[in-house]
């Protein structure tokens, strides 16, 4: 009878791990829109080239989305990917060239049609960065004319008084742009995801130091950052020096690779959130959280916004669960769990990891954030 009790024990708890309980109807969608209620929430991705990007994909189920795009074919094939990821209407794509003041101006149009900046891009001119740029994306570089229009004015055409969530990559004119947002639609906005570069291919003033800095006065904090990385080439081969100097493969992270961009994200500063007393924009700031994974601060919102009696006890109830179901839908891993079979499995695959598994710190060993 002890063995059997043991083995029941130990199948309850294995049943918990790989199984369990939770309401088979819970999903991502149906949860956003428990926190949203009658909140209806606004994300522009600039730069849609491609679709939206995988912790955008649940979005045209939530929110008005509006894709925007310059080149016609890009809005051609956008069409084709929505069409596929069963979006139907849900997204706005936009044929439009922005800029920070509207009017002609150049687009110089690179061989890869996603390199293409309003900024003139010569490595020739760059005397620390031009070795790590494949030619092969770049050129031939074709001067275009195109009309733009600001942001504002795009969002004035389809009567949008306010953005909640944006994300640009427009090689290097993010700034530029969003310098050309109204004052009211900046003020109202949550959530700002940016490509920065940290090369010398784009001027000074469309660089990180002075994004940060503008985006810091108009109320925003940073969050977080998505480094892209790049390997020195040779003759092109970004790969050369891995494959034939090291003997390792292309992307080992054993040889550093030096850090070339990187997407910034940041978020309206909670105080004034709080101080705003608005509870619709605190529900679509805990949705604007909760697409980056930052649950805790989506469940701590709730509560300061209860001890202002922003929200009501049950209504804080209600969006606190929703907060943990959410995550619990879009994140459960078995081995992710918090118990003693899987922290000792975790210790396990640390000690026989390669010194230099984990790239967040590239060229020591630390696991993120706190290993």
């Amino acid at each position: 009878m002890p063995i059997l009790r043991r083995l029941y024990t130990l199948a309850r708890r294995v049943r918990r791990i790989v199984a369990p309980r939770r309401t088979d109807t819970l999903t991502e969608v149906s949860l956003s829109q428990t926190i949203l209620g009658s909140e209806r929430l606004v994300a522009v991705d600039v730069g849609a080239a491609h679709g939206l990007l995988p912790h955008w994909q649940y979005l045209p189920h939530v929110a008005a989305v509006y894709q925007i795009e310059p080149r016609a074919q890009a809005c051609k094939e956008l069409e084709a990917i929505n069409a596929a990821a069963g979006y139907g209407g849900r997204c706005s794509i936009v044929a439009a060239g922005l800029s920070g003041s509207g009017g002609e101006r150049t687009l110089y149009v690179s061989n890869a049609p996603t390199g293409s900046s309003l900024f003139e891009i010569d490595p020739a001119v760059s005397r620390d960065c031009a070795a790590y740029v494949d030619p092969r994306y770049l050129y031939p570089i074709v001067p275009t004319q195109i009309q733009t229009s600001s942001l504002a004015t795009v969002m004035d055409r389809h009567d949008e008084a306010r953005i909640d969530m944006i994300k640009l990559d427009i090689q290097g004119a993010e700034l530029e742009v969003m310098q050309g947002l109204d004052g009211p639609r900046l003020d109202a906005m949550l959530g700002i995801e940016i490509e920065v570069g940290l090369h010398d291919l784009y001027p000074k003033d469309a660089g990180f130091h002075a994004a940060n800095e503008y985006f810091e006065a108009h109320g925003f904090e940073l969050f977080d950052v998505r480094v892209a990385r790049v390997h020195l080439p040779h003759q092109g081969d970004h790969e050369h020096f891995q494959r034939k100097v090291f003997s390792t493969y292309g992307n080992s992270p054993t040889v550093s690779a030096r850090i070339w961009e990187f997407d910034a994200l940041y978020f309206r500063k909670r105080s004034k959130l709080l101080e705003s007393a608005n509870a619709g924009a605190l529900r679509r700031m805990i949705v604007v959280y909760c697409t980056y994974n930052f649950f805790a601060e989506a469940f701590d919102l709730v509560g300061q916004a209860e001890q202002r009696q922003l929200f009501s006890e049950s209504e804080a109830a209600v969006l606190k669960q929703a907060i943990v179901d959410l995550h619990y839908v879009k994140h459960y891993r078995p081995w992710l769990s918090d118990t003693p079979m899987m922290r000792f499995l975790r210790r396990q695959a640390y000690v026989w990891a390669p010194r230099s598994a984990p790239r967040w710190c590239q060229y020591m060993y630390q696991g993120y954030p706190n290993g």
